[in-house]
């Protein structure tokens, strides 16, 4: 299990994304200010294309689950 922190404003990576299945969002977790850290090696669901997608990717239809 690898980590990474990004900074949730500026990213489309699916594992912040609402469509991506992880409801207990068991892989992402607050970092800092603006800043979560997220399992890169992660692989869940996603809803809109009903294929299994890694973290770390990102598409078109990115809505962020995490609200401000």
């Amino acid at each position: 299990m690898s980590k990474a922190a990004v900074n949730i404003n500026g990213t489309r990576i699916c594992a912040f994304c609402k469509y991506w299945w992880d409801p207990a969002c068991k892989y992402i977790m607050p970092y800092m200010r603006d800043t979560w850290q997220y399992d890169t090696s992660a692989v869940c669901r996603c809803i809109k294309r009903s294929v299994d997608m890694p973290a770390h990717s990102s598409c078109g239809y990115f809505r962020c689950k995490i609200e401000f």
